[in-house]
């Protein structure tokens, strides 16, 4: 159950917010245990960012993608950086923000609730999703 936020200073209409959650739903599918029908995107756009030593105005983002830590122990390092390059695109596309002016990373976290209850392990999850 993968949580995906974007953060820019730049306006984002729904149509756009609504185009880069299909969009980062099929990245994060790159990690086998995860499904984008669980992906919760949210998204603050127009907020005060500083990146560097650039102005407040110059256009820039962050993506934080926070997924269980059992599938950063299960699979193989290059299958998150290849989300996260897909996610970096997807706001490059729908901003126009260059790519060194977008920071994107993980935070993962062993313990997840979803319903009022832990679903457990990565591959738990996995196993009840695929039923």
């Amino acid at each position: 159950m993968p949580r995906i936020t974007a953060k820019t200073n730049v306006f984002l209409n729904r149509e756009k917010k609504y185009r880069m959650t299909l969009e980062f739903k099929e990245a994060i599918e790159l990690i086998p245990c995860e499904k984008g029908s669980f992906v919760m995107a949210d998204f603050e756009d127009e907020a005060f960012m500083l990146f560097g030593d650039e102005a407040a105005s110059d256009p820039c983002a962050a993506i934080e993608v926070a997924v269980i830590q059992d599938a950063f122990d299960k699979y193989d390092k290059e299958i998150f950086v290849q989300v996260l390059a897909r996610m970096t695109e997807t706001v490059m596309k729908y901003t126009q923000i260059p790519e060194d002016r977008i920071f994107a990373y993980y935070r993962n976290s062993p313990l997840w609730t979803y319903n009022h209850r832990n679903p457990g392990s990565c591959l738990t999850t996995c196993q009840k999703h695929s039923q």
